[in-house]
């Protein structure tokens, strides 16, 4: 048996994240873009026809902007909805990109193709993509593929 010798303190997540940012890491410049605000509208005018009743129960709805950085990971780095539910459960930097902590719950495959398909379905994809292009600074080789939403 492997004995922890070093249990997790209290900045790890902080020294962890630190490292992945000197090793170079791919989502450093959308996490440091600051207007995530400018999706909420979009996002929200598309969802808005989902009615949840409270008393049937099953799982909370899910934060909007997160699912969209999680379709934005899923794009980039052309996943499966299942291998992105999968990715973001098990790496730190795909955590770190919908600002999610280890403690939080991932939404599960099925609610980010549900998700995708709402924002299909309004014919809000398209731009959002188009949005987070333009605003953000990125080196001309790096693409994100918001055709295959079609």
């Amino acid at each position: 048996m492997i004995k922890n010798i070093n249990p997790l303190g209290l900045f790890d997540n902080h020294f962890l994240f630190e490292k992945l940012t000197k090793l170079g890491y791919q989502l450093q410049k959308p996490v440091d873009y600051n207007d995530w605000k400018v999706f909420e509208s979009p996002i929200s005018e598309a969802s808005k026809d989902e009615v949840r009743n409270k008393f049937k129960g099953g799982r909370p709805p899910s934060y909007k902007l997160m699912l969209f950085k999680s379709m934005l990971i899923h794009s980039l780095y052309k996943l499966s909805d299942d291998q992105l539910e999968y990715q973001i459960n098990d790496r730190a930097n795909f955590k770190r990109f919908p600002r999610l902590k280890k403690t939080n719950k991932v939404s599960d495959s099925k609610t980010f193709w549900s998700f995708r398909e709402q924002l299909i379905e309004k014919n809000v994809i398209q731009g959002l993509f188009k949005t987070f292009l333009y605003r953000r600074v990125s080196s001309p080789t790096e693409t994100l593929n918001a055709d295959q939403y079609d």
